[in-house]
């Protein structure tokens, strides 16, 4: 026996599951945090397409007054398009390119909450539409484009609201009931949840589209008083669109919304390509392969209300009739759908759901064409009104017959393809139908009376009604399952049927009718069902038309008999129904008030789709009977099970009846007959594809009967264990989950004591090591003091005997210095004597050299000019004075002027010697020495010559030149290097000898060209070929270096003039200084000083 359920639905009782999806979706809004989301969104997304409509009118206002993109009536037209256009980008821009990024952002980990973005996002839109309405005023040029990115932001807050919204929504679901999915399985709120939110967004248009309607006729009539409100008639709506997001921050502040983990948030353009199969051949087309074509027709029609309210601005303009007239339209053709799609079930039922589809798709078109001929507001409103109805039941057709072309575990990938779709096609509409209308532009055509203008707006409408017809004739030519029946005799049977005895269920028990063409498996799923259904504890009634009855097993013996092939089609109906009322009667209903469970093998639908599909009767006559005679029973589940008349044929094992027996034609009729049924009513109807395994079936039938059947008494009592077992679990779960807590405290506070025992403890330590470590400190301290003071007393003893040591090597130093010091001082005084002494001889030595020369160039001189040269007297002059201590050549140059010296004026005529410095330099053998001679060290100094007195004594004597060719035998012979005296008159001693002055030869006139002749040859050294060319008999007069005296100098240049390679060493110069010929000469400090040691150690 079955139990009956209670009506009443709680948001956490198993009875949700059996309700249907409108009772599911209704059932969540009965928990209250999720109602009042809900209602937030009802209430924001209302304020949102305000908005959207709000600043349409308000760009298309200033683009007017600015004359913005090229003004005038195209000028308007691009106006609603970008407007249109930039809300577009930043939907697809932030709902489906950046969806993850932003996912990310708003997620349980991301730095957004979810409650506060959506507050943030309505407050943000509430400061937007405040300021809107006022660019006008503050910036008329630029409002326009100020307009754009109020529109822009518009659209990126209503994605982070809607994105927020989506991953909250899932965490306000009702928990599961305590005993789970024990008995039945748990229903899926998140597709109820789905279908809520779709309908929700749904609505807002149409219901912000009547309030911008209410608005704006309360504008126009403060506008009657006020100016303002007469030039703004849109700023009012969208200050109340301010006023829709101030509510739903008023609702959201104060609604706690869970911040777990939940699912994945979907983009708009998810499925947006076509499933696939399940074997993955393929894109899936559906049972019948009418996927695309459904797909494109529900595309077909949105696209085509978009369009329409896309230039129902300008039609408005066009009309005359200004915002109001823009609101109107907005409403019908918005709110139209909606009740276009809650009227659909209800629309001419006895039609073919194919045939309705494509006849509202055709009835859209040629609504739009006339709303685009039409010129009168009344009539346009009214014609666009019945456009947006046609297009509600066209879409609620299409959804419905694309849900029976797939199975239900791949319905929802179906669903969202669609949805994908057609948010496209709503996009595009929107935007390129102004586009559209700009480009054809406002055409005026007359001909006589007749007028026939219109603008882009108007033109534009009837191109897209006009694009709707093909696709109808399409999708009725490839989609139609009444071939060959014409399509005004269904119209008017549809319109005409109806009628007779209410149609119900039972309320007590559950009757399962298994559907279905021959040979698709429906006895075998009968009896799989029966007995799962047996299993859970239900009484279970098995039955068949016809045949369950005495009266219809004969009745099925005529009807299948292969001899009753001559019955007419009439007849065999009747018969069917006649079965069927006896069977209703005597089986069905007495076991239905019994509260059992009724699977019957074939019933009403059969009738109707095999002699009112199949033959050529009235389906609706046939339905119509068939409802007479059950008294208007109808099952809780129709399972039609569908397969192609091919593959049920293959299943025949025995010969075939009457019926088996039609051809082809006839059984795919009959199953286009049994879809079409399904389609009218899918609530009642579970299409499953046939062709598959019978268990693949009987699992798709099971998991509808979950959600539908009612709960037995023995599931009643085994949710109820499970329920009290759940409790208990939970209890024992809970009694655990406190001792865990108990032991976990009293394991803490032990925990604790052993920790405050391991502090004090801890600190005792610390303390004690503190002490120690005190007293270590201060004992090291001590040390360190009693180190400190050892240390100074060592380092001040020792600082004594470094003193004493110091001051006792500082006195033998001092003593050092004082000896060092008198003997430097008698070196230096050694030094200086001898120095002062070889200045003395070189002075000598020069003062010999200078007077030789004289005497030499007086020679010279005197020998050149013959005997006509005036002579050259030559006064002696004294020898200098030395003491008794002199030299020996200085006495013997005494002696040797002694005979002379008596005479102080006598003077004498004699020849000057050349005289050459090398020579005494250059030995014997050209050793470089001085010559070993008896006269070698000693200086002859010639006798003064005395003053002449007389006449002639201030005459000059001429001396004889000296030629250079002369030689050694005339300038004196082998002892020409020895100094020639002249002879002197007897010397008188001087009175004054450094008075007197000696006569220097005169200076000649004539000069050399050559500067180099005018160098003394003797100034220096010979070279190697000068020397060759003398000895060869060619005079050389080359300047030669002076000679050097000195013992190593002297030495050096012997090598030199006999013979030596080595070079003399250079003298060492600045770097600065260039190089001269005189580098190498020796310096007056050479001559006196004689040679010394450089500092690289080479001698000079």
């Amino acid at each position: 026996m079955t139990r009956e359920q209670p009506t009443d639905v709680t948001a956490t009782s198993g009875a949700l599951a059996a309700d249907s999806r409108e009772r599911a979706v209704r059932a969540l809004l009965r928990y209250q945090p999720l109602r009042r989301l809900w209602s937030a969104q009802l209430v924001g997304g209302a304020g949102d397409a305000l908005a959207v409509l709000v600043l349409v009118l308000l760009t298309l206002q200033a683009s007017v007054a600015a004359d913005s993109f090229g003004g005038g009536y195209r000028g308007a037209a691009f106006a609603v398009a970008v407007v249109l256009g930039v809300r577009l980008l930043a939907t697809v821009l932030f709902g489906a390119v950046l969806l993850g990024p932003l996912a990310a952002l708003i997620g349980p980990s991301g730095p957004l909450d979810r409650r506060w973005t959506m507050v943030g996002a309505d407050g943000l839109r509430l400061v937007l539409l405040l300021i809107a309405p006022l660019w006008i005023d503050w910036a008329p040029a630029d409002a326009v484009a100020w307009l754009l990115i109020t529109t822009f932001v518009v659209g990126v807050a209503e994605r982070f609201w809607t994105v927020a919204k989506d991953g909250a929504a899932p965490s306000l679901l009702p928990a599961p009931p305590a005993e789970g999915a024990a008995v039945r399985p748990l229903p899926d709120h998140l597709d109820a949840l789905r279908r809520l939110s779709l309908r929700t967004n749904f609505l807002t248009l149409p219901i912000a589209a009547a309030g911008l309607l209410v608005v704006t006729l309360i504008g126009r009539l403060l506008g009657t008083g006020v100016e303002w409100f007469h030039t703004h008639q849109a700023a009012l709506g969208s200050y109340v669109g301010a006023g829709l997001f101030a509510a739903s921050i008023s609702i959201l502040t104060f609604l706690e919304l869970p911040g777990g983990q939940t699912s994945r948030t979907r983009s708009p353009l998810e499925g947006l390509r076509r499933p696939r199969v399940a074997s993955g051949t393929g894109a899936d087309k559906g049972r019948t392969g009418a996927v695309p074509l459904l797909v494109l027709a529900c595309a077909g029609v949105a696209g085509a209300i978009a369009a329409a309210v896309g230039v129902a601005p300008l039609q408005a303009m066009d009309l005359g009739g200004g915002p109001v007239a823009f609101a109107l339209l907005a409403l019908v053709l918005a709110g139209g759908p909606a009740l276009g799609i809650r009227w659909a079930p209800k629309f001419l039922p006895g039609l073919s759901r194919r045939r309705l589809l494509a006849l509202s798709v055709a009835l859209t078109g040629l609504a739009l064409l006339t709303v685009g001929l039409v010129h009168d507001t009344t009539t346009v409103v009214l014609i666009a009104w019945v456009a947006g109805v046609l297009a509600g039941i066209a879409a609620h057709t299409g959804h419905v017959l694309l849900d029976q072309e797939s199975e239900e575990a791949r319905r929802p990938r179906m669903t969202a393809h669609l949805q994908a779709v057609v948010r496209v096609s709503v996009g595009f509409g929107a935007v390129v139908a102004p586009l559209l209308a700009a480009v054809i532009g406002p055409h005026r055509l007359g001909s006589g009376d007749f007028v026939f203008a219109h603008g882009g707006a108007a033109f534009t409408l009837m191109l897209v009604g006009a694009l709707l017809l093909p696709v109808a004739a399409l999708v009725l030519g490839r989609t139609d399952d009444r071939q060959g029946v014409p399509l005004r005799r269904d119209l008017r049977e549809a319109l005409l049927g109806g009628g007779g005895t209410d149609e119900g269920p039972t309320a007590t028990g559950f009757f399962i009718v298994i559907e279905g063409g021959d040979g698709s498996g429906k006895s075998t799923q009968v009896e799989a069902l029966a007995e799962w259904i047996r299993a859970k504890g239900h009484e279970v009634v098995v039955t068949r038309e016809p045949g369950a009855t005495a009266i219809g097993k004969r009745l099925r013996s005529i009807l299948l008999d292969v001899s009753s092939a001559g019955i007419s089609h009439r007849a065999e109906a009747l018969l069917y129904a006649a079965d069927r009322a006896e069977h209703v009667d005597t089986v069905v209903r007495p076991a239905l008030e019994r509260g059992a469970v009724v699977i019957s093998d074939r019933y009403i639908d059969s009738s109707v789709a095999y002699q009112g599909a199949g033959r050529d009767l009235a389906a609706t006559e046939i339905a119509r009977i068939s409802r007479w005679a059950t008294n208007g029973l109808v099952p809780h589940l129709t399972v039609l099970l569908d397969v192609s008349p091919e593959t049920a044929r293959e299943r025949f094992t025995e010969a075939p009846d009457r019926l088996e027996s039609e051809p082809a034609e006839f059984h795919q009729r009959v199953r286009s007959g049994f879809l079409a049924l399904a389609a009218a009513d899918p609530a009642r109807y579970l299409v499953v594809d046939a062709g598959q395994l019978p268990e693949a079936v009987t699992s798709v039938v099971r998991h509808r009967l979950d959600q539908m059947l009612p709960l037995s008494d023995a599931e009643v009592k085994a949710q109820e264990e499970a329920r009290k077992a759940a409790e208990e679990e939970a209890r024992r779960r809970a009694e655990e989950e406190a001792a865990r807590k108990a032991e976990e405290e009293r394991l803490e506070r032990e925990r604790q004591e052993a920790l405050a025992k391991a502090r004090a403890e801890e600190e005792e330590r610390k303390r004690r090591e503190l002490e120690e470590a005190r007293q270590r400190e201060a004992e090291r301290q001590a040390e360190a003091a009693r180190q400190r003071a050892e240390d100074a007393r060592r380092r001040a003893e020792e600082d004594r005997k470094r003193i004493e040591a110091e001051d006792r090597a500082r006195a033998v130093d001092e003593e050092r210095r004082r000896l060092e010091a008198e003997a430097e001082a008698v070196r230096r005084a050694e030094a200086e004597a001898r120095r002062q002494e070889e200045q003395r001889k070189a002075e000598e030595a020069l003062l010999r050299a200078e007077q030789a020369r004289l005497a030499a160039d007086a020679a010279d001189a005197a020998a050149s000019s013959g005997a006509e040269a005036p002579t050259v007297e030559t006064e002696t002059p004294a020898p200098p004075p030395h003491d008794a201590g002199g030299s020996r050549d200085a006495g013997g140059a005494r002696d040797a002027a002694g005979p002379a010296s008596g005479d102080p004026d006598s003077t004498k005529t004699v020849q000057t010697p050349r005289f050459d410095p090398w020579a005494e330099y250059v030995g014997e053998g050209g050793s470089g020495r001085p010559a070993a001679g008896p006269d070698a060290d000693e200086t002859t100094l010639l006798p003064p010559v005395p003053p002449q007195n007389g006449p002639d004594a201030g005459d000059t004597a001429v001396l004889p030149p000296v030629r250079p060719q002369d030689g050694p035998e005339r300038r004196g012979g082998p002892d020409a290097e020895e100094t020639a005296f002249p002879p002197q008159p007897p010397a008188e001693p001087p009175t004054n000898a450094a008075d007197e002055t000696a006569v220097l030869p005169p200076v000649r006139d004539e000069r050399s060209a050559d500067p180099a002749d005018r160098v003394p040859p003797w100034l220096f050294r010979p070279d190697e070929g000068q020397e060759q060319a003398q000895g060869q008999g060619e005079g050389n007069e080359r300047t030669r270096e002076m000679p050097q005296y000195g013992q190593d100098q002297g030495h050096d240049q012997g090598q030199a003039q006999g013979g030596a390679e080595s070079p003399r060493p250079r003298r060492r110069r600045p770097e600065w200084a260039e190089e001269t010929p005189l580098d190498d000469l020796p310096s007056l400090a050479d001559e006196l000083l004689g040679p010394r040691d450089d500092e690289d150690g080479r001698r000079r």
